[in-house]
């Protein structure tokens, strides 16, 4: 890491911990009796002409994610796409992440395009609105005309947010290790890991080249499906920095009210958003990372949903979405230890795990969400989630961003599905007819394609070696003899091992027989003064001492082998 780097970071960290601090001390005054005269005197002392209303713990949050920046905004929005478990207050203020970000000045706008796309505003576009139409926490999107006619809509990101966002990631990263080493909760739920992918995905959404090949893909592979769209890429008018696409009006996916009103049938609506939802995800395995209602644009001329804002996607392997389609099988059939295993089989051990004791808990809690229970899916989700987590077991990390996609993809389209209809039903369903369709079978076909093309470069690759005994024992027939080479190396080793064993072992018997022999010589003349029983006495010592630097030679030798040679 470079000095600057750790610079931003060392300040961006004294910022955050002032903005948390001051959260804080106003959180705990507002509780107390000092919180009605403190608004009072804001009031005088600001000249407001109406009384300062007391503000909940949701929108001060809301405020305070606003002031720490776009990195920490685009975390509430994360957060705000899991309505469902949230409590209402905090749904709506967090809900207004994905609408009310504060936006840039239009000069500053024109600047970054001109600079990105190397030529004066009027020359790229025959209108461009100074006023935004909407501002995300990375970007803001004016509205433009190109000089053929169409309308356009231009995404700007915001200015230096790339090095503000690389010094709040790492922060977060500091903050992660240290919450790690101090936390249970931390470790348990891999926060490093966890802020370490969202780190990765954040930094891929900087960079508006792969967010032009993110929609170029999504559009092949959703070329066949009905009422969904991706919308149209202007590459010539896009860059890093700046990505100009065909502007799309409508409303998000979660207003119903309009949808309805607009006489649109919300049930097709939700089909074909949940088609395409599932065929990226379970099928093709490249799929829209962030399918929040503000990214789902419902035509209420057309009905057709369009799906905005790919920079963030997400890739499954074939075993990945395998294992996630017979989740959601489990879920339909009710069958909670199937469902159990599943979910043990895609998830990965923390601490030691009793698996035993993981299915009974998961019977004993899953229980009630068995075959007839109505439950949603991302409730069932959840509960399962928590056993896991209770059991020493996490989800893999890599399956973090579908299963995020898959409950986003939940809580939107229940609303708009007929009553009897359950998310988990659908799913499969789609699955299934998915499965089958002909642009299925293509895929599968390439993706058979690609696997023999690479088991035939790794065999071209050895070719040369297997060529040339080929040839070698072509030769040798030929001329009526085979040569067969046997590598004896190891066998070598093994046999200078044994006699040196043998040896060791023909030493130690004669030494044994030194020492029981003078030993026995030894006590037949005790109390002679004769010679031979000084004699004795000193073989037998003699005989002793050599057997004690035989012992230790050998357990000398011992030691420096391996554990495989011992």
């Amino acid at each position: 890491m470079s000095s600057i780097d750790t610079i931003g970071e060392n300040r961006r960290l004294q910022q955050i911990y002032s903005a948390l601090v001051n959260f804080g001390a106003e959180s705990a005054v507002d509780n107390t009796l000092l919180g009605g005269p403190r608004r009072g005197f804001q009031r005088w002392v600001y000249r407001l002409p109406e009384p300062i209303p007391e503000l909940s713990a949701a929108t001060r949050t809301r405020i305070l994610l606003e002031g720490l920046g776009p990195t920490y905004v685009k975390l509430g929005q994360i957060v705000s796409s899991q309505v469902n478990v949230l409590p209402d207050d905090w749904a709506t203020q967090m809900d207004l992440l994905q609408n009310e970000v504060p936006t840039f000045p239009f000069e500053v706008a024109r600047q970054l395009v001109e600079a990105e796309l190397c030529a004066p505003l009027e020359q790229l576009y025959s209108e461009f609105s100074p006023t935004p139409m909407a501002a995300a926490s990375l970007a803001q999107v004016h509205r433009a005309r190109l000089h053929d006619g169409r309308e356009v809509a231009v995404k700007i990101q915001r200015p230096n947010i790339d090095q503000q966002v690389h010094s709040d990631l790492g922060v977060a990263r500091i903050m992660g290790r240290a919450l790690e080493t101090r936390s249970r909760w931390a470790r348990e739920v891999g926060l490093r890991g966890m802020l370490d992918e969202f780190s990765t995905n954040l930094v891929e959404e900087l960079d508006y080249y792969a967010e032009a090949y993110n929609m170029s893909r999504l559009t092949a592979n959703m070329a066949d499906l009905p009422g969904v769209h991706i919308a149209e890429l202007h590459r010539d008018l896009s860059s890093k920095r700046v990505l100009t696409q065909e502007f799309v009006s409508g409303v998000k996916i979660s207003n119903v009210a309009a949808i309805d009103a607009a006489g649109l049938d919300r049930a097709v609506i939700g089909e074909n958003a949940l088609r395409a939802a599932i065929k990226m995800l379970l099928i093709d395995g490249f799929f829209h990372a962030d399918p929040h209602p503000g990214n789902l644009i419902v035509s209420l001329d057309t009905g057709v949903v369009t799906f905005l804002d790919c920079g963030m996607v997400g890739e499954l392997s074939v075993a990945q979405r395998v294992n996630m389609i017979v989740l959601l099988w489990t879920v339909v059939q009710g069958d909670m230890t199937a469902m159990g295993q599943q979910l043990r089989a895609l998830s990965q051990p923390f601490r030691p795990v009793d698996d035993a004791a993981f299915i009974r808990a998961f019977k004993r809690k899953m229980a009630r969400y068995g075959e007839g229970s109505g439950a949603d899916f991302k409730d069932i989700l959840n509960a399962g989630m928590d056993v896991l987590r209770d059991n020493g077991l996490r989800l893999d990390p890599s399956l973090t961003l579908g299963m995020k996609a898959i409950t986003q993809a939940s809580s939107w389209f229940l609303p708009l599905a007929p009553p009897d209809r359950t998310f988990t039903a659908a799913a499969v369903e789609i699955v299934l007819e998915q499965a089958q369709a002909t642009s299925t079978e293509v895929m599968v076909k390439e993706m058979l394609r690609k696997e023999a093309t690479k088991v035939a470069g790794q065999a071209v690759h050895a070719a040369p070696e297997y060529l040339k005994s080929l040839v070698s024992w072509n030769n040798q027939l030929k001329k009526g003899k085979l040569t067969v080479s046997v590598d004896t190396s190891s066998l070598d080793n093994q046999m200078k091992e044994v006699r040196s064993i043998a040896s060791m072992l023909m030493i130690a018997l004669l030494v044994s027989g030194g020492i029981i022999g003078s030993a026995i010589a030894a006590s037949a003349l005790e109390g002679s003064a004769s010679s031979m029983a000084r004699y004795a006495q000193l073989a037998f010592f003699a005989s002793l001492a050599l057997g004690v630097v035989l012992v230790v030679i050998y357990t000398f030798r011992l030691l420096r082998r391996g554990p495989d040679d011992r």
